[in-house]
């Protein structure tokens, strides 16, 4: 199973550099890919799901944490209709750290952010459904 996820989010890290280059996509930007895996609510599509928070939650994250943008991946395999990835953009390495301390776990001004979201994120899940989003060390790639 590991190997099939490392496999899909190299697969998905090269299909994101390839999309994010026509958008802007440049060396020293930190490209963080994580895999979400998502509980709907009953009478919710998958499409509806990724159309809201593409639409509603997106933005707040990208609004809280300075130069930060943010991407919705669906797997294109069959069998993985409610695992979805979010890939997190960062213009610089610096711009990640800042929210940081030095052994890597969340300072104030992260958990200021994360409290600003946490709102829309919770209207969210009350009407589309529940998310995790599965976040390691391995998963942040500087762009050479």
């Amino acid at each position: 199973m590991k190997i099939v996820l490392n496999t899909f989010i190299f697969a998905a890290t090269l299909s994101i550099s390839s999309l994010c280059l026509a958008q802007g996509l440049e060396r020293g930007n930190l490209v963080g890919i994580h895999v979400m895996t998502v509980s709907r609510n009953p009478n919710v599509t998958i499409d509806e799901f990724k159309n809201a928070y593409v639409r509603d939650v997106l933005p707040e994250y990208e609004k809280n944490w300075p130069g930060l943008k943010g991407y919705l991946l669906k797997s294109f395999q069959d069998g993985h209709k409610d695992r979805l990835a979010i890939v997190w953009q960062f213009k610089t390495v610096e711009d990640r750290n800042r929210n940081f301390d030095a052994s890597g776990k969340a300072n104030e001004l992260e958990k200021a952010a994360l409290e600003k979201v946490r709102p829309f994120e919770e209207k969210f899940k009350k009407t589309y459904g529940a998310y995790t989003v599965q976040y390691t060390p391995e998963d942040d790639w500087v762009v050479q």
